[in-house]
């Protein structure tokens, strides 16, 4: 439970009177009482900015007066946009330009810094001396003189100065700007939200919470810029705002292309006994795709809903196959919503699954290849470990793997142990203490992901080297994401099965 103190208002603004908000955890509601009044409930508006234990409560009804004074300082230090600036001059040339120009009283200056920002968009891109691969990356909020905004925090995959990933907007001067700048390499590719306390954002749509603190976060996509991963309405996981690097590699397969053939795509429902459930698969086949002739390579892609409607799998398949980049295949793109940590976490039924069911299920209609060494399987995150995982247990099956940011610090402990865990890397651990199996691996992290996703994936690779695994790794200057997985997927397709394309 958490209880919160917040002056109530009359409708005219005037303020009348301290509150007392308590939160009900499982309900996510609060209720309202404010002294010798009857109890009502609070709107997600009334939410706290200064969160107490019950003791320190129960400390404030009986020094109220006190506790009326205090409150009343830090509310002259609150959040609004008209109050004191920020001490420190900004780090961007064109922030100091307009600082320099709004203390010269230029009455222009403000509103064409603002029409500029619309048409180039954020973040504020600019070079940084004697660093000719690194950019100075500068976030804007355009802060209304009413919005609370002290509070409101900018959310990103790249290093950042405060702990959970957040660091709050600094104040240009008594401007309704607000910004945060960082020099990041001009070949990353960065995701990232607008963090606003519950209840004080005015628009009702949130893609996304998270907890700081104890506060409960809303997340928002930056208005100022209108890049979006993923694209379009339909996704499965929560979109956000997105930007790339001046010489981040593009990605030459995403784009649709009249002239280039579609392959097909067919969902089913699998009634598994291993499993004790039913599990969702969906096909592709390439363009032209016939049940007769030559058996083709089989993918395992897991978390399938994902890669076909975040990452544009399909689109990117289609065109690989078209340039030849690979050969054709057939992938089984197998879902893992409401299953994820049930199936992709290592353990024997699921690969009791795959192996018993799954495949000879999808050899039963489909022309695929009995070739080990022409067959994949893969996956990012858990998924990344499941496909190493799944190729260490059938490697009869699978002699190839797509790990992409795999979970390789996992344990089976790792809910229970302290971290760090002493039982981290559990799969390396196996690679290690078995005997070499026939197998070749992509592998890929980002250098923004956390040391023990980074370090395990170092370590695996230098293990599966080690006992004569061939190994393509890569390390990318991005985040944990579907945006990243995007990138890096083609990559990991054309490194194991591009040879067989020519």
């Amino acid at each position: 439970m958490f209880v919160t103190w917040k002056w109530q208002r009359t409708k005219s603004g005037r303020r009348v009177g301290l509150a007392r908000l308590t939160r009900r955890r499982r309900a996510n509601t609060w209720k309202c009482e404010r002294p010798g009044k009857t109890e009502n409930t609070c709107r997600g508006s009334d939410k706290s900015r200064i969160v107490f234990n019950e003791a320190a409560a129960s400390w404030i009804l009986m020094h109220k007066h006190l506790f009326v004074a205090v409150s009343f300082c830090f509310w002259l230090l609150s959040a609004h946009a008209a109050d004191t600036p920020v001490a420190g001059a900004p780090q961007s040339p064109r922030l100091s330009a307009l600082l320099a120009s709004l203390d010269d009283k230029d009455p222009t200056a403000l509103a064409a810094f603002w029409e500029e920002v619309e048409k180039v968009h954020t973040p504020l891109v600019e070079e940084v001396p004697n660093q000719p691969h690194d950019a100075l990356y500068t976030f804007l909020i355009r802060a209304d003189p009413a919005d609370d905004v002290l509070n409101v925090r900018l959310g990103a995959d790249f290093p950042m100065r405060t702990e959970h990933h957040t660091d709050s907007f600094q104040r240009l001067g008594n401007s309704n700007v607000w910004y945060l700048s960082y020099v990041l390499p001009k070949s990353s590719r960065s995701f990232y939200r607008i963090r606003v306390p519950q209840g004080l954002h005015r628009s009702p749509a949130s893609p996304a919470r998270f907890t700081i603190d104890g506060v409960l976060y809303e997340h928002y996509l930056d208005p100022l810029n209108p890049k979006v991963f993923p694209e379009g309405k339909e996704h499965v996981d929560a979109p956000g705002s997105y930007f790339v690097g001046s010489e981040a590699p593009p990605n030459p397969y995403l784009a649709v292309h009249s002239d280039v053939s579609s392959g097909s795509l067919q969902k089913f429902e699998i009634d598994s006994h291993e499993l004790g459930g039913k599990r969702i698969v969906t096909m592709y086949t390439p363009a032209n795709y016939a049940i007769k002739g030559k058996p083709l390579p089989l993918i395992l892609q897991f978390d399938g809903e994902s890669y076909i409607i975040d990452a544009a799998a399909p689109t990117m398949l289609n065109n690989m196959i078209a340039q030849k980049a690979i050969p054709p295949v057939v992938v089984a793109f197998l879902h893992s919503q409401g299953t994820r940590n049930e199936d992709l976490q290592p353990n024997a039924k699921f690969e009791q699954f795959i192996g018993t069911e799954l495949v000879p299920w999808i050899r039963e209609r489909y022309r695929i290849s009995k070739d080990p060494k022409v067959n994949a399987v893969a996956g990012a995150s858990f998924g990344g470990l499941a496909a190493a995982y799944t190729a260490f247990v059938h490697p009869e099956i699978f002699g190839n793997v797509l790990s992409q940011s795999g979970s390789f610090w996992w344990s089976p402990t790792y809910l229970q142990d302290v971290s760090p865990s002493p039982n981290t890397g559990w799969m390396v651990k196996q690679f290690a203490e078995s005997a070499p199996r026939p197998l070749r691996f992509y592998m890929s992290v980002g250098v923004w992901e956390s040391a023990g996703m980074l370090s395990g994936n170092r370590i695996l690779r230098s293990v599966l080297t080690g006992k004569g695994n061939e190994v393509t790794y890569s390390e990318v200057v991005s985040g944990h994401n579907f945006a990243n997985f995007q990138q890096s997927f083609p990559d990991g397709l054309i490194a194991l099965l591009g040879k067989m394309a020519h």
